[in-house]
């Protein structure tokens, strides 16, 4: 294939589940899913509508980043929505009982810990038989910088402890874009395990800036509740080049032995959220940990492993 993989999406979700790639998006106030056996079919294929947010209500309007998950023999979608105002942003799932994913899936309620503040682009990841819930959320109440923060939780549908403190916005490269006005960020926490080792990342620098990228988080300690069991890179692990820009929120899947990352870009300098694209590019591994490289060029090709 070459890039773009879809020619206009953000905050691209991609699982392999046998021999069927997932991607789950959202659009038009409602989540999709396209199932492909081939990567370079996902831009033309069909979509299935698998859930329509309601009229109105504090899960109707501005539904972001959605995540489908495998959990307990049930499918599970993870979604960030508000009532139209941005500043009641939260965390909700969806659960269907389906084998397929392109079927119904109805609202399984809001996730949030005790303290209830805004958040968006949570996960759900499992690390030594319990399961964890990160996400990008607000200190307080007021929109200056954008966290990471990690929970518990009981089940797939419910965080079980307080929320702990994991990243803020500190490094240079972490506030590009932000000031008169406009938060910091740090968001769109994924995982990536790799012999026995936990790793998240995350994407910093304003969204609607040229200066979108990747972070790395890696679990040095034991528990991932513990703030200071967790290692930051002072560098980004992927930034953007002359030809690629902003690229950032990645997700991961392996097929055929080999590893690759899916992740959004701006069509062009000053593109902002409006002109996103989906692409794709194999990555490796060094001393353990993940090695991105650099975007690869709209006219390189990359080749799949099924």
């Amino acid at each position: 294939v070459t890039n773009p993989i879809v020619d206009y999406g953000a905050d691209p979700w991609v699982i392999k589940e046998g021999d069927m790639f997932h991607y789950c998006y959202s659009n038009d106030r409602a989540i999709w899913v396209k199932s492909v056996e081939r990567i370079s079919e996902l831009n033309d294929a069909g979509a299935y509508k698998i859930w329509q947010a309601p009229d109105s209500g504090m899960y109707s309007r501005e539904i972001w980043a959605p995540e489908l998950h495998r959990l307990n023999d049930r499918w599970y979608v993870y979604f960030a929505a508000d009532d139209g105002d941005n500043a009641n942003h939260g965390m909700h799932v969806l659960s269907s009982p389906a084998r397929s994913p392109q079927s119904a899936f109805e609202y399984a309620g809001k996730i949030a810990d005790v303290t209830n503040k805004w958040a968006i682009d949570g996960t759900v990841f499992t690390h030594g038989g319990e399961m964890y819930f990160a996400w990008s959320g607000w200190e307080g109440d007021v929109n200056e910088a954008q966290h990471l923060y990690i929970a518990e939780m009981e089940s797939p549908t419910k965080i079980s402890s307080e929320r702990v403190l994991l990243s803020v916005p500190e490094y240079e490269w972490e506030k590009r874009g932000s000031g008169d006005g406009l938060p910091t960020i740090n968001e769109g926490p994924e995982i990536l395990k790799k012999d026995g080792r936990l790793f998240i990342t995350y994407s910093a620098s304003g969204s609607w800036s040229d200066d979108y990228c990747l972070g790395l988080l890696e679990l040095t300690g034991d528990e991932p509740m513990d703030p200071t069991a967790w290692e930051k890179w002072d560098q980004p692990v992927f930034s953007g080049t002359d030809q690629v820009v902003s690229p950032g929120h990645a997700s991961f899947i392996t097929t055929g032995g080999r590893d690759y990352m899916v992740y959004h870009a701006t069509k062009f300098k000053g593109g902002g959220w409006a002109n996103r694209e989906v692409r794709i590019q194999e990555y490796s591994w060094k001393e353990g940990k993940p090695d991105f490289g650099q975007p690869l060029a709209n006219d390189t090709e990359v080749t799949l492993s099924y």
